[in-house]
């Protein structure tokens, strides 16, 4: 099992690498931020702030916004736990509960099973000032590195 450090150490380098590497594509516009991480329950935080680009006229982050945060939390989340260097998304459900109104975002993962070509994992998204959930999903992705 991988030490906290390292795990942190890990989503710390992908957050680097989407960064540096994909300037203007959409994780690197999200900005996720490592805040957290359990070896034991293999689940993380990730933290992002609303952008005006990611809200709709409403003033509430895009359901898409969303749905790709959750996709990024989950897929940086799987590279930090496990040895692969490479996954793809095979699906992602979200259900949204409450409007994404506030400024920032905490996404909490877990992965709940990583088999040896795809993983299964859960999350929910919670306003980081109110700490209330605001939406939840689910995922399958598949090693891309084989």
């Amino acid at each position: 099992m991988k030490t906290e450090k390292e795990i942190m150490d890990k989503l710390r380098q992908i957050a680097v690498e989407v960064q540096e590497t994909e300037p203007g594509r959409m994780n690197s516009l999200l900005a996720p931020e490592p805040i957290k991480c359990d070896p034991e329950t293999q689940t993380s935080e990730i933290r992002y702030e609303a952008k005006d680009w990611e809200r709709n006229h409403r003033g509430e982050l895009h359901g898409g916004a969303v749905a790709a945060m959750f996709d990024t939390s989950m897929g940086m989340s799987l590279l930090a736990f496990t040895d692969h260097y490479s996954v793809a998304t095979a699906d992602l459900s979200v259900s949204y509960i409450r409007p994404f109104m506030g400024e920032s975002f905490i996404f909490e993962v877990n992965v709940i099973r990583a088999g040896r070509s795809m993983a299964r994992l859960r999350a929910v998204a919670k306003d980081e000032a109110t700490g209330k959930i605001l939406a939840s999903a689910t995922s399958n992705f598949v090693y891309a590195d084989k």
